[in-house]
This record gives C-alpha cells, sequence and structure tokens, in this order.
C-alpha cells in the first residue's frame, strides 16, 4: 500500500493518519466495526465535514465528521464503543482488493489504506493513482494497526496485523494496549479523568434537591469509556451515595461531562445526588473505576474526619461551599492531589464548559436587556389575607430582539441566602419592550415566579440579571452599608449604592434603559409602580464631588409627637460657590451608619442657602420617607453628609456629652466623639452662626433652639407652640420654583432683623412626575 501525502492540503491535515482499522470484527459486521485515528502532529486539526470512506468497487462515505477537532496525540474512534455510528460496512476482502480512506473538508485525500489483491478495480492510493503496494487481508477479529503507533513511513512496513485490538488507545507490539473501557475492563490507573467541577448549594428556591451536579473533565488525547464507572457524594462514613455510569457512557477527549440531578438543562447523565454543604466539617466526591479512586474532591471546613488524598496524606477542602457558588479547578484538569491548591470557588457556575468561562463568554442582549424598576418591599393591603406580590420588570435598551434562553434573575440579602429564578420562560424580549417577572397577583405579570427579595433592612441587598453567557448583564446594589461587599457589573465592590426604598415603593431607573453602572446614579425610589410600562423620565445624577464647604446646619431629632415622619435635617452652603448635590447622601446612625436619603439628579444648593430635607409631615419638597435621627439618651447618635464620590463632607453627633463611649462607629470629622446635647422635645440643634464649623460639635451647635427649618438659626429663642412649625421657610418649601436645568436653591438677601430671606425653594421632580402621572392614570 502506497502512503504518499497529497501535496495541496489544509495546514495540518496530513498529520491526522488512518491508525488501526477492524473491518472484519469477530461475528456480524454490522455495528462492530471501527477505525481510529491519529493525530501524530503538534497542532489541533478541525475534522468539521471530514469523511470517512470504504471501498470494494468504488470509495463511499460511511462516515462524515460533525464540529469536532483531534489534539496532537489524540487517538479518536469512529463506529464500534465510541459515540460516533458508521453508515454501512467495510469490505471484507477475498477475492480482490478493499479499502479505507480519509478525505478532508474539500475532498482532498489523506491518508489511505488499501488490503488484500488485487487491485482488480484500481483503487487509488494517496497519490491518486492505482495502488500497486498492498496490505495482506486479517482473519476476522484481527485489526491493522500502524506499529509503532502513529508512524507514517509511506510504507506497508508501517502496519501490522494484530491479533489483540486496541480501539482508541496506543498501539503496542504483543499486549495491544489499554482498551481505553472503564467498568473493570481497563487499567484503572492509566486513566486521566478528574472531577472538574461540583456544585453543593444551588441557589434555587425550592432548596438544593434537584439541582445539584458533579462535572467530570478528560485532559487525555484519548475519548474514554466510563460505563460501570462510580461517582460517590460522602458526608460522613455513614452517609455516602453511589451512583453507577451507565453502559455507553463516553467522556470524549479533551470533553466535559456533568453528572446532574433533573432539573439541570446541562446534564448529561441525571443522577440523584445528595452533595453535602459542611461549613465546619467535610464532605466529599469521589469518581471510582473498577473499586479504585481515580479522582478524590474534599471540600468544606476541617478535615476532622481524617479522610484521605489520592496519595494516602491528610486531604486539604477545596473550599466552603456557599449557596449557588460552585466549586472547580483552577485550571481545567490540572490535579495535583492537593484540594486548596487546585480548586477555588466559582461565583459563575459552568457545567459543561471551561473554568476560564466564568462570567466571560458573551451573550447577545447582555449590554441591552436592564433591570428596569422592581418593588423589594411591596405594602401589604389592608384586610389582605396573602402578602402583596414582589414583581422585577425588564428592559430592551436595544433595536434587537433578544432570546432569553438560559438567563436568570439573582438576588439576596446576603451572599450566603442568594437565591436564583430561571427566566427562561419569557422567551424574548423586543426592542423597547417591558417584561415583568413576579408573583401571582403581580399587575402586567409576564412570568409568574416565586420570590422573597428583602428590603435592605440593616446591610445593602443586591440583585442582579445574569445572561445566557455565564455572565453579569446588570446589578443593582441598594441600601447601606455595603459590609458584605456586593459587587457592581465593574465587579469592583459598590461604593455607590441605590437608596433603600420603603413599604409599597419601587426602585426604578431614572429613565429606562439608563445605565452608568453606579446603583446611586441609576435608580430613584417611586411611590408610583409602573410594572410593565415606562418610567417617568427623572433629570439623571451628575456627580460633583464636595468642598466641604455644604454643612449639616440644624436637625430636629426629638418633635413634640411622634418622630416617624416629623423629623428633618437643615443644609447650608456656607461657601461661595453653588454646589450640586446630584447623588449625595444624608446618612444617620445609632451604632453604625446608613442611607436615611439619597439626593436626585439636579439639586443645586446657591451660596449662602438652605435646603431642608424632612420626614412626609415636615413643609418641604425633599422627602425621605425612612428618615430616623435618633433619640440619643447616652451614647452618640449621628448625622453625617456624604457626596457621590463617597467623600464625608459633613458631621454632627449628639448625645450626652458626659457618657462613656465605646462600642460604636460613629465619630466626627476629626475621628473622635464630641457631641452636641440632644435637644429637649419639640427643640432643635443647630449651628450658631449658620455654617460655623471646627468639627467639634459641642463647640458648633447650640441645642434646645427654637426650630427654623430653611431659614437662620436664632440663639436663645423660643416658641410656644413647640417648635414644629417653622419660623421661616426655606429652600425646600412646598410651593416653590426652581429655574435653569438644575434646581438652584438659595437666593438670599438680608431683610430686618432677621437679615435673612429665603427667595428661591426646591421642588422635587419625582413628586411632581409622581403626581402628572397620577393625573393621566385611570382610577
Amino acid at each position: 500500500m502506497l502512503l504518499a501525502i497529497l501535496a495541496v492540503r489544509s495546514a495540518f491535515a496530513g498529520d491526522v493518519v488512518l491508525n488501526e482499522v477492524l473491518y472484519d470484527p469477530t461475528g456480524t459486521d454490522t455495528g462492530a466495526e471501527w477505525v481510529e485515528l491519529c493525530n501524530r502532529g503538534t497542532s489541533e486539526v478541525d475534522l468539521t465535514g471530514w469523511n470517512l470512506e470504504a471501498a470494494g468497487t468504488s470509495f463511499a462515505s460511511i462516515y462524515t465528521f460533525p464540529a469536532i477537532s483531534i489534539s496532537p496525540g489524540q487517538h479518536l474512534l469512529i463506529g464500534a464503543g465510541s459515540p460516533y455510528a458508521l453508515v454501512g460496512t467495510m469490505q471484507n476482502g477475498g477475492t480482490e482488493s478493499d479499502g479505507v480512506r480519509l478525505s478532508d473538508s474539500a475532498g482532498l485525500v489523506q491518508d489511505t489504506v488499501i488490503y488484500d489483491s488485487p487491485n482488480s478495480n484500481g483503487l487509488f492510493d494517496d497519490g491518486g493513482e492505482a495502488a500497486t503496494e498492498l496490505l495482506p487481508d486479517v482473519v476476522e477479529g484481527h485489526s491493522l494497526a500502524r506499529l509503532p503507533d502513529c508512524r507514517d513511513t509511506d510504507d506497508t512496513s508501517d502496519f501490522v496485523d494484530s491479533s489483540t485490538p486496541t480501539p482508541g488507545a496506543e498501539n503496542v507490539a504483543g499486549s495491544g494496549g489499554d482498551t481505553g473501557g472503564g467498568g473493570g475492563t481497563a487499567d484503572c490507573s492509566a486513566l486521566d479523568v478528574v472531577i472538574n467541577e461540583y456544585l453543593p448549594d444551588p441557589a434555587s428556591e425550592g432548596g438544593d434537591d434537584g439541582y445539584e451536579w458533579v462535572e467530570l473533565y478528560n485532559p487525555s488525547g484519548a475519548d474514554i469509556d466510563l460505563s460501570g464507572w462510580t461517582l460517590i457524594n460522602r458526608k460522613s462514613e455513614a452517609s455516602s451515595r453511589a451512583i453507577t455510569l451507565p453502559t455507553d457512557t463516553w467522556i470524549l477527549a479533551g470533553d466535559f461531562l456533568v453528572v446532574g440531578e433533573s432539573a439541570v438543562p446541562e446534564a448529561d447523565v441525571v443522577a440523584d445526588l445528595d452533595l453535602g454543604n459542611d461549613t465546619s466539617s467535610v464532605d466529599e466526591v469521589v469518581l471510582e473505576c473498577d473499586g479504585a479512586a481515580v479522582d478524590i474532591a474534599v471540600y468544606g471546613g476541617t478535615n476532622d474526619l481524617g479522610w484521605l488524598n489520592e496519595d494516602g496524606l491528610l486531604a486539604t477542602s477545596g473550599g466552603v461551599p456557599a449557596a449557588g457558588r460552585s466549586i472547580g479547578r483552577v485550571k481545567d484538569g490540572v490535579d495535583t492531589n492537593d484540594c486548596a491548591t487546585d480548586f477555588t470557588g466559582f461565583e459563575y457556575p459552568t457545567p459543561g464548559l471551561s473554568n476560564a468561562a466564568s462570567g466571560e463568554t458573551d451573550c447577545a442582549g447582555m449590554d441591552q436587556v436592564k433591570i428596569n424598576e422592581f418593588i423589594p418591599n411591596p405594602a401589604k393591603p389592608k384586610d389582605a389575607t396573602d402578602e402583596a406580590p414582589e414583581w422585577i420588570e425588564l428592559f430592551n435598551a436595544g433595536t434587537e430582539t433578544y432570546a432569553l434562553d438560559g438567563w436568570s434573575l439573582r438576588y439576596g440579602t446576603s451572599p450566603s441566602s442568594e437565591k436564583t429564578i430561571d427566566i427562561s420562560g419569557l422567551v424574548e424580549i423586543a426592542p423597547g419592550d417591558h417584561l415583568v417577572v413576579g408573583e401571582k397577583g403581580a399587575e402586567n405579570v409576564d412570568l409568574v415566579v416565586t420570590m422573597d427579595m428583602g428590603a435592605a433592612s440593616s446591610n445593602s441587598d443586591r440583585l442582579q440579571l445574569r445572561h445566557c453567557g455565564n455572565g453579569v448583564a446588570d446589578t443593582v446594589v441598594y441600601g447601606s452599608p455595603n459590609s458584605d461587599e456586593w459587587t457592581d457589573d465593574t465587579l469592583a465592590v459598590a461604593s455607590s449604592l441605590a437608596p433603600k426604598p420603603g413599604d409599597g415603593e419601587t426602585l426604578q431607573r431614572v429613565q429606562d434603559g439608563y445605565d452608568t453602572d453606579a446603583s446611586g446614579t441609576d435608580w430613584v425610589i417611586s411611590e408610583s409602580p409602573t410594572p410593565g410600562a415606562a418610567n417617568p423620565v427623572i433629570e439623571p445624577v451628575i456627580c460633583s464631588a464636595g468642598t466641604s464647604t455644604v454643612k449639616v446646619n440644624e436637625i430636629f431629632p426629638n418633635p413634640d409627637s411622634t418622630d416617624t415622619g416629623n423629623e428633618w435635617v437643615e443644609l447650608y452652603n456656607a461657601g461661595d460657590a453653588a454646589q450640586r448635590l446630584d447623588g449625595w447622601t444624608i446618612e444617620t446612625g445609632t451604632s453604625s451608619w446608613g442611607t436615611d436619603f439619597t439626593f436626585p439628579g439636579g439639586i443645586e444648593l446657591q451660596p449662602g442657602a438652605f435646603l431642608l430635607i424632612g420626614g412626609t409631615n415636615v413643609p418641604g419638597d425633599l422627602i425621605a420617607s425612612s428618615l430616623s435621627l435618633g433619640n440619643a439618651s447616652k451614647a452618640p447618635d449621628g448625622v453625617r453628609l456624604v457626596d457621590c464620590e463617597a467623600t464625608v463632607q459633613d458631621t454632627v453627633l449628639y448625645g450626652d456629652a458626659l457618657a462613656d463611649v465605646e462600642d460604636t462607629d460613629l465619630m466626627d470629622d476629626r475621628g473622635e466623639y464630641s457631641m452636641v446635647a440632644m435637644p429637649s422635645s419639640g427643640r432643635s440643634a443647630g449651628r450658631i452662626p449658620d455654617g460655623q464649623d471646627t468639627d467639634i460639635s459641642a463647640n458648633d451647635l447650640q441645642a434646645d433652639l427654637a426650630p427654623t427649618p430653611g431659614a437662620p438659626n436664632v440663639a436663645g429663642t423660643t416658641d410656644s407652640g413647640g417648635g414644629t412649625t417653622p419660623i421661616g421657610k426655606g429652600c425646600g418649601a412646598k410651593g416653590g420654583s426652581t429655574g435653569g436645568s438644575a434646581k438652584k436653591c438659595g437666593v438670599v438677601d438680608p431683610v430686618g432683623g432677621l437679615g435673612w430671606m429665603l427667595l428661591a425653594v426646591v421642588a422635587v421632580r419625582r413628586r411632581r412626575a409622581d403626581r402628572e402621572r397620577g393625573a393621566d392614570r385611570k382610577p
């Protein structure tokens, strides 16, 4: 047989040869024949569209390759014992030559084997001429095999008559080599399959059942039959579950195989797993072949059970399981038998894919589809027996329709409590469309689900939209502080935080699809939800860093009546230039700081002007519905102003100046604990004169003033009315107006004995938009 290589061929193609052929198996030929290829080169070769052909009188295709490649040194089996079935059969010789050949996607012949004689049909060799060098016809059950393995000298001496065929493995003189099979038929120590990634604690609403999986990886150059292998998940010596892989379970060379439960769409083998979630002791997953451990993955806390690794040494832990996060090898297939070194946690699991793809694979629509509005804490209707429904609205800001198969929503009040909602049921989202995912009874709901988001009561919560490429399409982090170090769309710990919505309030984007990746910029609170419809347009936040000129000028923490809705904070611009406050926050605290109010876009405070931020009962338009100043009787409470770059601009502490201060994160701008006294009921504490600031609250502010919200502070005044009625109105009083593109507060003139009168006030567009929208909505 002549094994010459055709002169014109694709790059590296000549390195792929017919390495072994079994054309006459023992018994029936149909379904029992096979051909083995070998890549003898140093580069991977793409076999897509290639053909295996067999000949009696002429060559005809018996197999067309799908999208598949062959790696350097890999043995690729086609036919019996492989996932790739031949169409038709090869000839068995007998009276004249028969043959097998491999041609590429362009029809160029890459390798030919012609056996038996004479070649009366003139079958061509690789050079395109009638073959004159022919291999012998072998008897039933024997193969034609290259020896040494993969050698090609273009001579018939490359092949031998093998009585011990080695499908899918190296040809070895005498023994015939490893079969590559499993279930006790192979030398397991020679097989290279690893536990590559696993998900012990799925973040599903229904718990772990149905969602757990283990991914195996074959880093070798040969397909491996896993039939009869055993996958064991063990919580203790007395608690384990063994799964026997079914017959004809193959893991292809360089490929992944997922053993998963019924709700795992990527599962190649469906099985009932029971992976442990131990964070103190350890659990493990073991892959066995013929009773021998091929790979061991130990995970959890401390290995107090004394479990050993493959080397017989005390196993280290591959990591502590976290809800919705997988544990996988740092690099696919790299195994030192040290789990602590080999494994890490993945926020974005990759079942059936390379671990390197975590959060990196593209998906159509990943930059266009956004979370647009949501309600994490609905107000329960009066006399209702069920909780009010939660919902999340999506918006397509792009110009194309995007399929949502494989997309999900993920939310949590802490990383360990995150839950996932599969939104594939939405199917697709059209350009400019609003789709609502929500609980039963939600208005305009497109996909009914079960959810329980939480309302950022003490720390930040996070809501994420994850795309089909195993990464993040959109994120909003809301409430403060971000003590859980939630990450945003930049994958950095979020420092820009959306405000915390109250009962019945939604968080909505300032404009449909408006996204700067900064939650504090993009999101505002709305008291008028619009599920399935456009958000009212609100002026976006333009960040302007502070220069420490805007002061917390007066506070009212102790109203005569109930505190709720009646407390307020007054700001004053002590500088000589206007200051935009877009995205700035008012933070309050009793033991630690938390955001009570975030300024919307377009708020500008003029030099010498006042600005009032109050509860729902305070006569001003900047309403902080969750404002809660505290009634510090001993250790300090505080109010501080933080700019849009998270820099503290001013701090006021108040309480009992003689009290011992400990176990508090509240400090003044010097890093100390100076306090003004807690005002009496109905009284305020304010700077005298306005804007005075030495960073020592006890010196700068006086307690028990007659309140003057939005107007200059006056020392020594009294107010028989209890202090809840302002002496003068300032920027923030109802009925005011604004001019220009930003709301300009506080154009001030001296008038009379008091010497001050405020001529410009704030009108918050959120309230105006809510009123206008309400007028357009039918009851």
